[in-house]
């Protein structure tokens, strides 16, 4: 198992088909940051358009229809709320509503 740091580049502020950011294996952690839903980073600094931006997608390794994936945060992160999507190619969106 392999822990990676992702620094994001950009967000995605729509559902879609978008190429992964990162490729991982079942059971690797990824520490990433997320920014809230008017585009505002941990630093309080605006870090892309509003619109619930999200961070990846990453691509699970041997990932199959019907899996399920853990996804948590730090305690004491701005993060209170996580969500994870799969498309049938096997790309994983992850988001989060941060705590106000």
């Amino acid at each position: 198992m392999t822990t990676h740091h992702f620094t994001p580049s950009h967000y995605h502020t729509a559902l879609g088909a978008h190429e992964p950011v990162l490729r991982i294996a079942d059971g690797d952690t990824v520490i990433t940051t997320t920014v809230d839903a008017m585009g505002k980073d941990a630093s309080d600094s605006k870090a892309t358009p509003g619109g619930n931006p999200q961070t990846g997608p990453f691509y699970v390794e041997g990932a199959e229809p019907g899996d399920t994936r853990k996804m948590s945060s730090i305690p004491g992160s701005r993060a209170s709320c996580r969500w994870a999507g799969r498309w049938p190619s096997g790309r994983w969106m992850w988001g989060a509503e941060p705590r106000r």
